[in-house]
């Protein structure tokens, strides 16, 4: 045998393959990271560096979860910025390093490299870490679906396929093709043959799923590859046994006839043989048990199944006592007819030398070949792959064609692959299977060493001891070859760092005292000699050990206890096994954490150490299991002691629960509450846990059963409306479900899990149609695996972690305790498949346990085998202390131990059975003989006492709560501020107008004038008087639709007119106001659509002349006035209907007045603002906006009639009207919008600088003194005190503004 070499991380060789065997807790993941950051730097001498320094995304990593390539990227990360941190240091300021810092592996790593590198490696180092995102660190399935997509025209695929997790639907649909295509044309005779070995689709599925789930291997037949292109032999064959068997029911129901023809004449004669018959054979021993056969006998003549003694009342095989007077049965044809009847069926039974297989099989082979071709086909028709085809398909492109490697497609894309990856690290390659390691081979080559020319290195890690994965299709043979692969070129990691000393030589006796066995620890050892080299050998290792030492009942307790369960009755049956070992279990740790509160269980520092006392907390405890059912076991053992315990498995989905199969009884109902039966099966359910009482009183109280029917109507209501999210929220509000669920065991995760169901379900309905396809979308995912996992909830990592060796592997726990560890679950014939591996394939063995013993019993074997290694997987997670719990085991009637089965039993026998419980005492003796680690005892007592409450701790008295009431916040304008005398209360103004014209309207509906009049009414009435045109707006119908209309001609002036000749680019006002012809056009349709047709010449030549008047704007104190006319307005000066939002921030309209009243015309009189609070935003439209000679104005249009001549808009009429409609409030906000607007967009803004004013012009008035302008421009003072004032702030100047 080879042994392997003690792997230095700093020494070892990038080159060729090599393979890494790393036993439980030796760090495995560290020299990984480490030798990733020495292949960043290209570390090492010319016999160990590769020949170049790799960036992460020349270096594959694989792995075989999601999860450990996240952990194992984080990991090399922050092992890459560690390394860094090495070499940044100063080499001038580094002290001597003493032991502990020069034994480092960095430290030696960078005392590797003259310290004037250090830098350069740093900055290398970094570069890496940051680069870890593009890292190529996957599983196996990530690494092939991207490799098959970067490689499309290389390996023969498209560019685009979605990778599908559940492939079920698409082969359910497959298989009824099958069965469609295949049965449904056959004859009814044949079709009878079909249906007797394979009764549907269904049925077939189940048959076909263990090939379903590891398609690469093939089936076989009493050890032969089956193979079967065609069904027509198969079905000859059944056809001619079918008539055969025909026969065979024909004689069996002659028989019968003529039992039933003389059946008392036959029941006297064979009481008269009763005394003389052999008891055993006729169950005659007792009349009442002779009785019970002749009774089964006459049920069998009227058509019910024979019973097993019938065969002796056939002629001539009748069994009678040695010594009896009668020694023969007298002749009849009833006896005559069974007789010939049981002949014809062992004929039929009987071996014919035939080795066809039989129907079944062949359908299974024939179905086998056709659905993978169809599988195969579909998926591409759909660009789809499932998982498996990625592998699948990445194993077929690297299969080589030919034997020109310069022409093989195969061949190239290795050598690309090679060249993209130069080094592959493979993590956990114990869990690899054929196809797997076959790609891996075919790209890097496991047993050939490359050239120079094209240096590669392919580096395996993992350890075969912790193989356990069977069933998800690895493979431990693929590991094996490996290992032959790369034969010499073995390492190990020879140091435990997870354990203390004394486990880990608790672990080394145990499993040396197991590989002194013939077969060796693991059972792969030949058995041709002692000298066969042991592929899979237990080489003990060595220990870092820990800085604690574990104390129980205020003692150092020993590594590894084995407590036997002592039974008075022989060997113990599973069931009393674990109730006993539940219940001694739960009890030791209800003592174990009694201690602890009294400071005698938990962690001891060593000498020298922080001297800090860890007491035993439930967390740190571990109960590992192989199934639910011991799960189940344990954890209703630990409740009754009120010990709170969580369960950990790889099958931890949230659609296994009872609470999402719960949820579904209540969706039926509510989307159907007339049906009484769904509403009855949801309220039924275990997760309401209604009393039986109320259930009952409900169907006795007929109103009250109406009640709660009404109550369902009312959830699918809000099912329909709000979604299912909310219906479910109020159906257990209704229920007080929280309330009662947080006060049961288990409450918190049932909670989680209802609320994490009913997120999953609103978030699916988005994409649903209807409540029934919601619900079915539901039913589909129950028992699903792979989608949903539970919620880990905050409380869980401080509770007892009930867990599954499978799922424990790769973690560690302080104590691990196996109650369970002798049990064990035979391949027996109730198992109808079995792997089977012939000439290195795999195949599946079909023929069952009774036509090939040999594959069942072969199977068996290796479920011993990988029993051994969950054994090592189960003791290895331990870091203090190991408890096993041994019993003389027994399974079925037997009364012998048959401990042999387990692994338990191979460790301690070598697989031979135990005599007695005695010798099972003894040679746990002999296992811990002369190692003060291991201990026997005696398994505790169990008590039902249980762990005794906390002291709740003395709080202090809660603090008041403040007030937190919500305040209201909404979008307020203008015209929604009310106006009128002064009141106490602050009431909440109306929403803002969603538009402009809302607005409009709103400004315009202040001023109580009449409305125009109908169109129905004689235009003439308000035909346009003669005068100046800008006089004659004077009589033009009043009202909200006119001043509309006048607001609609002033933006059409400003933004739409443009001349009507090509050669005149004029537009805006200017356009409006030279190009007569596109005015009277547009003032035409506006006329007509109103009734105003009269108006068209006296609004064309009153609209020609208003945008050419003079007008003279607001000026700052000390600056000379400013005059324009409209029509001077470049139009990308202007801004029209400009929308502003701004935040109000609890602004009483009361201080918003004062300010108005002070500084607009004060000592005014006008109506006051009514008390409100503005808290939320302020909106609005300002009717324009315009920028002249560097300043900006507020303009808005006012159509108000104050008078009936020109002299009516005189300059005081006007203020009369702003102060009257409160227009003074309206352009100090439209101003404070502007001043918000140009601080943001003007860097140098300064609003004495840019600041215009306002101007409010009243169109009606344009030919007054005045031209109907009304001008103001605030203070800047007055302005900053608004903007304070808008952002809840009151600024100390506001006082003296107001």
């Amino acid at each position: 045998m080879t042994n392997p070499t003690t792997l230095d991380p700093l020494g070892f060789a990038f080159r060729d393959s090599r393979l890494i065997e790393a036993s439980a807790g030796t760090g495995k993941t560290f020299t990984l990271a480490l030798l990733y950051t020495r292949l960043v730097l290209g570390h090492g001498d010319a016999h160990t560096a590769f020949e170049r320094g790799l960036m992460p995304p020349e270096i594959l990593v694989v792995t075989f979860t999601e999860a450990a390539t996240q952990e194992l990227r984080e990991r090399i990360r922050s092992r890459l910025v560690e390394a860094a941190t090495w070499f940044e240091a100063d080499p001038q300021a580094l002290p001597p390093a003493d032991p502990t810092t020069a034994a480092h592996p960095l430290h030696r790593l960078r005392s590797d490299h003259p310290p004037e590198r250090w830098p350069g490696c740093a900055r290398t180092l970094r570069l890496a870490a940051e680069w870890m995102d593009e890292a190529m660190i996957s599983t196996i399935h990530g690494w092939c679906q991207r490799m098959l997509k970067e490689h499309a025209f290389e390996t023969r695929g498209l560019f685009q396929r979605e990778v599908t997790t559940d492939q079920t639907d698409l082969i359910n649909q497959i298989l009824r093709d099958y069965w469609r295509v295949h049965f449904y044309p056959l004859p009814a005779a044949e079709a009878r043959c079909i249906r007797q070995a394979i009764t549907s689709p269904e049925h077939l599925h189940g048959h076909l799923l263990p090939w379903l789930r590891q398609r690469d291997a093939g089936l076989s037949y009493q050890g032969h590859p089956l193979h079967c292109p065609d069904l027509r032999p198969a079905l000859d064959r059944a056809l001619e046994r079918q008539a055969r068997q025909d026969q065979v029911d024909t004689l069996e129901q002659a028989a019968r006839e003529q039992w039933q023809a003389d059946r008392q004449a036959i029941e006297a004669h064979l009481w008269t043989l009763q005394p003389h018959l052999n008891g055993t054979r006729h169950g005659s021993a007792q009349p009442e048990k002779f009785t019970e056969v002749l009774k089964e006998i006459q049920a069998w003549s009227e058509g019910e199944t024979a019973p097993n003694r019938l065969r002796h009342f056939a002629q001539g095989a009748f069994g009678f006592k040695a010594k009896a007077p009668v020694q023969e049965e007298m002749l009849h044809p009833a006896f005559a007819a069974i007789a010939q009847w049981q002949q014809a069926a062992r004929e039929l039974e009987a071996p014919d030398g035939h080795t066809e297989p039989p129907l079944k099989a062949c359908i299974l082979a024939h179905a086998s070949e056709w659905v993978g071709r169809e599988l195969t086909q579909r998926l591409r028709q759909q660009a789809q792959m499932g998982f498996d085809d990625l592998l699948r398909e990445m194993d077929i492109a690297l299969t080589p064609s030919s034997d020109d490697e310069a022409a093989d497609p195969a061949r190239h894309l290795a050598a690309t692959l090679r060249h993209q990856f130069p080094v592959a690290l493979i993590d956990e390659f114990q869990d690899t299977d054929p196809i797997q390691y076959r790609i891996f081979d075919r790209v890097y080559g496991a047993a050939a060493t490359r050239d120079a020319q094209a240096p590669t290195a392919l580096v395996m890690i993992g350890d075969p001891k912790q193989a356990i994965y069977g069933f998800r299709g690895a493979d431990i043979h693929s590991y094996l070859a490996a290992r032959e692969a790369t034969r010499g070129r073995h390492h190990t990691l020879a140091t435990n760092y997870r354990s203390t000393q004394g486990m880990v030589e608790a672990c080394n006796r145990l499993f040396t005292h197991a590989e002194a066995h013939p077969r060796g620890a693991f059972r792969f050892r030949p058995e041709t000699g002692d000298d066969a080299e042991n592929p899979i050998p237990y080489q003990p290792v060595s220990a870092q050990g820990r800085q604690e030492t574990l104390i129980l009942d205020g003692a150092p307790h020993p590594a590894m206890t084995f407590w036997m369960m002592d039974s008075d009755e022989g060997p113990v049956s599973p069931d009393s096994y674990r109730e006993t070992l539940a219940a001694a279990t739960a009890s030791r740790i209800v003592q174990w954490l009694e201690a602890a509160r009294l400071g005698e269980a938990g962690f001891r520092p060593v000498e020298g150490e922080d001297d800090t006392w860890k007491p035993l907390r439930p967390r740190d405890i571990a109960i590992l299991v192989r199934t639910g059912t011991e799960a189940a076991v344990m954890r209703q053992a630990l409740a009754a002691r009120q010990i709170h315990s969580v369960y950990l498995s790889d099958r931890n989905s949230v659609f296994r629960t009872r609470e999402a199969r719960d949820l579904l009884h209540w969706l039926r109902a509510c989307a159907c509450p007339t049906d009484e039966g769904l509403v009855r099966a949801a309220l039924g359910t275990n997760t309401l846990d209604l009393p039986l009482e109320t259930l009952a009183g409900w169907q006795e109280d007929e109103l009250a059963w109406e009640a709660q029917l009404e109550q369902f109507h009312g959830y699918q209501r809000i099912w329909q409306r709000q979604g299912v999210l909310a219906m479910l929220r109020r159906l257990m509000h209704d229920q007080a479900l929280p309330r009662q669920l947080l006060e049961r065991e288990e409450g918190e995760r049932v909670l989680t899990n209802l609320l994490h169901l009913a997120e999953w379900l609103q978030q699916a309905a988005r994409g649903l149609d209807g409540e029934q396809a919601l619900i079915r979308h539901l039913s589909e995912h129950l028992d699903a695996d792979d989608e949903e996992f539970l919620v880990r909830l905050e409380s869980d990592a401080e509770l007892i972690q009930v867990v599954t060796i499978h799922k424990s592997k790769g973690l560690e726990y302080p104590l691990v305790l196996l109650p369970f560890i002798c049990s064990w679950r035979e391949v027996n014939g109730r198992t109808p498949q079995v792997p089977l591996r012939r000439d290195e394939a795999r195949y599946i063995e079909t023929a069952g346990r009774n036509d090939y013993r040999q594959a069942w019993d072969d199977a068996d074997d290796a479920r011993l085998s990988e029993d051994m290694r969950l054994l090592y997987v189960a003791i290895t997670r331990a870091c203090h202390g190991v408890w096993l719990g041994i019993a003389p085991l027994k399974s079925g009637n037997t009364r012998k131990i048959q401990l042999e089965k387990s692994a338990m039993g191979h460790v301690l026998n070598g697989g031979k059975a135990f005599e007695s419980a005695l010798e099972l005492k003894q040679a746990i003796q002999t296992l811990g003989q002369d190692n003060p680690h291991i201990q026997m005892e005696p398994a505790p007592t169990p008590v039902p006492t249980p762990l005794s409450p906390l002291p709740q701790p003395v709080m202090d008295p809660a603090r008041p709560a403040p007030d937190c009431r919500h305040e209201p916040w909404w979008i307020a304008s203008y015209s929604g501020l009310r106006l009128g005398p002064l009141g106490d209360g602050a009431a909440e103004p109306p929403p803002a107008a969603e538009t402009a014209d809302d607005e409009l309207g709103r400004e315009e509906g202040l001023a109580d004038e009449p409305p125009v009049p109908p169109p129905a009414q004689p235009a003439r009435t308000h035909a346009a008087p003669p005068g100046t045109p800008l006089a004659r707006l004077h009589t033009l119908p009043r009202g909200r639709q006119v001043g509309n209309f006048l607001h609609g001609i002033m933006e059409w002036a400003a933004t739409e007119a443009r001349a009507q000749d090509p050669a005149d680019r004029a537009a805006g006002f200017a356009a409006a106001a030279h190009c007569p012809e596109a005015r009277r056009d547009m003032l035409a349709r506006r006329c007509q659509l109103r009734g105003l047709t009269d108006w068209i010449e006296p609004l064309d030549a009153w609209l020609a002349a208003y945008l050419t008047t003079p007008w003279a704007l607001p000026t700052a104190p000390g600056t000379s006035a400013t005059t324009l006319t409209l029509a001077d307005l470049a139009p990308e000066s202007l801004q029209v209907e400009m929308e502003f939002w701004f935040a109000a921030t609890r602004v009483d309209t009361r201080d918003l007045d004062r300010l108005a009243q002070a500084h607009c015309l004060p000592g005014r009189r006008r109506p006051g603002l009514d008390p409100a609070r503005l808290n939320g935003m302020l909106k609005g439209f300002i009717d324009l906006v315009f920028e002249h000679q560097g300043r900006y104005y507020v303009l808005d249009w006012k159509s108000n009639w104050l008078g009936p001549d020109d002299p009516a808009y005189s300059t005081a009429a006007m203020e009369d009207a702003v102060l009257h409609h409160r227009y003074d409030l309206q352009y100090l906000i439209y101003l404070l919008a502007l001043h918000r607007q140009l601080s943001l967009r003007l860097p140098d803004y300064d609003y004495d600088q840019h600041m215009g004013g306002t101007v409010y012009a009243f169109l009606r008035g344009a030919g007054g003194p005045a031209r109907g302008l009304h001008t103001h421009r605030p203070p800047r003072a007055l302005i900053e005190a608004l903007d304070a004032l808008f952002m809840g702030q009151r600024p100390t100047r506001m006082g003296a503004l107001a």
